[in-house]
């Protein structure tokens, strides 16, 4: 089996991990609940169209670009300058509709994502990965 194969299927037994993790150190912590709605519309959005648009945006677009202006840095532990810094500003969007809390632990997440999208090339592993991540979200903290 491939090596990468191998990591992406070990990416993906993490997000259960990290959300259990998250719920376990961080539980006196209050949680964005009020925000969610459990509506059709709202469950596509959170679980498919939003892990879309910010991977097709992130990993596609902004990902990409800093990666042909900085690709003469060294990588830091398999991560590259382009995928830390996309990564910094995933985190600062989702300032925008989380807790600080919640939205400084999409790092991590975030940088298995772009991790994932320049190893294979393209951004379907992120995509997946990020759907399969918010979905772990959902039902695991609820």
């Amino acid at each position: 089996m491939n090596k990468l194969h191998i990591q992406y299927g070990t990416a993906i037994l993490a997000a259960p991990l990290f959300v259990l993790l998250y719920n376990s150190i961080f539980a006196h912590q209050a949680f964005d609940v009020d925000l969610l709605h459990f509506d059709t519309k709202s469950l596509f959005s959170l679980i498919v169209f939003y892990p879309v648009v910010e991977e097709l945006a992130f990993r596609g677009v902004i990902q990409k670009y800093i990666a042909t202006k900085t690709k003469q840095y060294p990588s830091l532990f398999y991560l590259t300058v382009a995928n830390i810094l996309t990564s910094v500003l995933f985190v600062a969007m989702h300032f925008v509709h989380h807790t600080p809390l919640w939205a400084m632990l999409v790092f991590v997440p975030s940088l298995i994502f772009g991790y994932f999208k320049e190893q294979y090339g393209h951004v379907g592993a992120s995509i997946f990965l990020h759907m399969f991540y918010n979905a772990c979200s959902l039902f695991l903290i609820l």
